[in-house]
């Protein structure tokens, strides 16, 4: 070391400071992070329902090997929104016609996420089916069918 230079002493102290800070062994650790108080769950949203009609693309229209024949309906489509909700199959017939609904309930005035959610299912047809013709109506969608 130089006795000359005037940055001597100084160096000095601060080569002590470091010394006895490492023999301490003292380590200096950051503050915890604050706790995050657990999400609030959401109450339902309760209120009057309204169906939210499934946007059905294709039908196919198979019939089973049975007799009296029983039908199943292949059906493509999507959910316009993307609220969570479960899709419901309602089915009524009126002699040879057969009318199909898929929806959804959702409730009035719910704001849902602007996506298209693709859908597909195997709808197994209620009743035996005889020889003849029918008409089925998927959400107004008409598939004609002779068995």
């Amino acid at each position: 070391m130089d006795p000359t230079n005037p940055l001597d002493p100084i160096i000095r102290i601060l080569v002590a400071l470091l010394m006895a800070l490492a023999g301490t062994g003292v380590a200096i650790q950051p503050a915890p992070p604050p706790a995050v108080p657990p999400p609030q769950a959401r109450p339902p949203i309760q209120g009057p329902l309204s169906r939210s009609p499934t946007i059905i693309e294709a039908v196919e229209v198979t019939p089973l090997e049975s007799y009296p024949y029983q039908l199943q309906l292949v059906v493509r489509g999507y959910q316009p929104d993307g609220c969570q909700a479960p899709v419901q199959v309602e089915q009524r017939r009126e002699g040879n016609a057969v009318f199909v609904e898929i929806f959804r309930e959702l409730p009035q005035g719910i704001m849902c996420t602007m996506q298209i959610v693709p859908y597909s299912d195997t709808i197994r047809l209620e009743g035996g089916f005889e020889s003849g013709a029918y008409q089925i109506y998927v959400n107004g969608q008409l598939i004609e069918i002779t068995l």
